[in-house]
């Protein structure tokens, strides 16, 4: 698939600030998956959502408890995959119910690609230089270009070719 967003970030906070415009737009029953290597960022990503969701408070990777939930604008459920071994481990999270009364972020959804989210927006981040990231956004239906308008309307980035 398509790149339907690709940009450098040269700082936690840019990154941050990118992901709190991913999370001014997404609605309710969004997934955001997110890949890349250790540190790449997936966590500070999901950080930025929070606050543009309007949550409150800390946001911490789930590694250790698998999920944590948070409360703004509208619930948060922060997923990360790493340690899980299994598929069906994932699918035990029922995360298809946590997208009926929020949104979901999945760190490490990669692990599973036999897992389809439906109505997914993906995001790669890959390690550019010291405090460098290239992100990668692509999405399907229609969560994915609203988030392409909504992005250039709100960061005014530019898009490459």
């Amino acid at each position: 698939m398509d790149a339907l967003f690709e940009t450098k970030t040269t700082s936690e906070h840019e990154t941050e600030q990118l992901g709190a415009a991913i999370g001014e737009i997404i609605e309710r029953g969004t997934i955001v998956c997110l890949s890349g290597e250790l540190g790449a960022g997936k966590t500070v990503m999901v950080r930025g959502i929070a606050r543009g969701l309007g949550v409150r408070g800390a946001v911490t990777s789930p590694t250790f408890q698998l999920v944590r939930e948070h409360q703004g604008r509208e619930r948060l459920f922060h997923f990360d995959f790493y340690r899980l071994t299994t598929a069906a481990e994932a699918i035990d999270l029922d995360i298809g119910e946590c997208l009926a009364t929020g949104v979901v972020a999945v760190e490490w959804s990669d692990r599973f690609p036999e897992l389809h989210f439906a109505d997914c927006l993906n995001l790669h981040l890959e390690w550019a230089g010291e405090n460098e990231r290239d992100i990668r956004i692509t999405g399907f239906s229609g969560s994915g270009e609203k988030l392409h308008e909504g992005l250039l309307r709100l960061l005014k980035l530019n898009v490459k070719d």
